[in-house]
C-alpha cells in the first residue's frame, strides 16, 4: 500500500484555511509550526552522510527515540488544544485502536532483539571454545573446534522454532504494518467538526505517518524482509522531504535492509567457520585464528551494546504510548460523568 499525496485522505488537510475563523485562545499556526519544527530538527539526526547509506542498530535506536519524542510532543499539544473545548469520540477512539497496533510493533521488535541476544550467546560460546587451548601455543583441540563450528552453524541457521521454545507469540510483521497503514487512511473528518478537532486529526495523521515509516524500517531490517511500507508524506508537512528522501535512500536497491552490526557478525562467522572447518588448526595458523577470534569479539560486543540501546528505546516507546493510551481511557471514563454534572 502507498500512502501518497495523491491517495491521502487529506490532499490539503489543514485547519488554517482563510475561510476558517481563528480561535482567540489558540494560535494554530504557532502550535503546528513548533511541532513541525521539532520533528524536522530530529529528522536531521537520521540523515545519512553517505550516498550509499547503511542502516545500523544505532540508527534504529535514534529513529525509535524520535518516534517516542514525537508521540510525547503530539500528546502534549493535543492535550493543550482540547483542554478547554474537548475532543470528539472519533479522535479518541482512533488513538485507542491505533495505539494497540503500535504496542504490537514494540513487542515484535523486542522479540527480534531477544532472538539476536540468544544467537549472540551461541557466538560467545564459540569464541570461548576457540580461545581455549592446550599447553603453550597449542591450538584448540579438535573436539573444541567441532563444538565451536556447531555453535557458528546454529547462529547462521537462526532456528525458526525459537519463538515456540521461548514462549513468544508475535504477529507477522507485514500484518502489523498493513494494520498501521489501514488505520491511517481511515483518519478523516466526519460531518461538521470544530477547528480544534480538525487540528487534532491533523496531528494524529502526522504521527501516524512517522510511525509507519519507523516501524516499517525497523521490522523490515530486523526480520530480514523486503520493504514492508511504502510511504510518501504529503507536501503540506514541512518535514515531508526528509522522510521521503530517507525512505528512498534506505530502500533504493532491492528493498532489503541489512543492519551493519548483524552483517559484520555474519561476515566474521563465515571467516571463522572456513578457518576451523577441517577440524584441525595447524600451529602456523594459530595467529590467524587469534586474529579472527579477536575481530569476532569486537563486532559481537558492538552488536550487543547497540541491541541494548535499541531495547531501551523500544521500552521507552512502549511506556510513552501506554501512558498516552491510559490518559485517553481516563478521558473516556471521566468525560461522560462530568457532562452529566454540568
Amino acid at each position: 500500500m502507498f500512502l501518497t499525496e495523491k491517495n491521502s485522505p487529506f490532499p490539503s488537510f489543514s485547519p488554517f484555511r482563510s475561510s476558517l475563523k481563528r480561535s482567540p485562545l489558540h494560535d494554530f499556526d504557532l502550535i503546528f509550526r513548533t511541532f513541525d519544527e521539532k520533528l524536522a530538527s530530529r529528522l536531521k539526526d537520521l540523515a545519512f552522510s553517505s550516498p550509499s547509506p547503511s542502516v545500523s542498530l544505532q540508527w534504529l535506536s535514534l529513529a525509535v527515540d524520535l518516534l517516542s519524542d514525537t508521540h510525547a510532543d503530539a500528546s502534549a499539544v493535543i492535550s493543550a488544544m482540547t483542554a478547554a473545548s474537548g475532543s470528539s469520540a472519533d479522535s479518541r477512539a482512533f488513538y485507542l485502536d491505533h495505539s494497540v497496533k503500535i504496542l504490537d510493533v514494540c513487542n515484535s521488535i523486542s522479540y527480534e532483539i531477544e532472538k539476536l541476544r540468544h544467537r549472540r550467546l551461541l557466538m560467545d560460546f564459540a569464541v570461548h571454545l576457540l580461545k581455549s587451548s592446550g599447553e603453550g601455543d597449542a591450538p584448540p583441540a579438535p573436539e573444541k573446534l567441532k563444538r565451536a563450528g556447531e555453535c557458528i552453524a546454529d547462529y547462521e541457521r537462526n532456528s525458526r522454532d525459537f519463538a515456540k521454545r521461548r514462549g513468544f507469540e508475535v504477529r507477522e510483521p507485514d500484518v502489523l504494518i498493513r494494520d498501521l497503514q489501514n488505520a491511517i487512511v481511515t483518519i478523516s473528518p466526519r460531518g461538521k467538526i470544530s477547528t480544534i478537532e480538525r487540528a487534532v486529526l491533523r496531528i494524529i495523521y502526522a504521527v501516524g505517518l512517522i510511525t509507519v515509516f519507523v516501524a516499517g524500517v525497523a521490522l523490515s531490517s530486523l526480520h530480514g524482509l523486503p520493504e514492508l511500507a511504502k510511504i510518501r508524506v504529503p507536501s503540506e508537512f514541512s518535514w515531508s522531504d526528509s522522510v521521503n528522501e530517507l525512505q528512498t535512500a534506505i530502500f533504493d536497491s532491492d528493498g532489503r535492509v541489512v543492519l551493519t552490526e548483524i552483517d559484520d557478525v555474519a561476515a566474521r562467522a563465515v571467516s571463522l567457520r572456513v578457518l576451523i572447518d577441517g577440524g584441525v588448526i595447524e600451529v602456523g595458523e594459530r595467529a590467524r585464528l587469534e586474529s579472527a577470534v579477536k575481530e569476532m569479539e569486537m563486532v559481537t560486543e558492538k552488536m550487543s551494546v547497540n541491541l541494548d540501546r535499541l531495547d531501551n528505546g523500544v521500552n521507552r516507546m512502549f511506556g510513552v504510548v501506554l501512558s498516552v493510551r491510559n490518559g485517553v481511557l481516563d478521558n473516556y471514563r471521566v468525560g461522560p460523568v462530568e457532562k452529566r454534572h454540568k
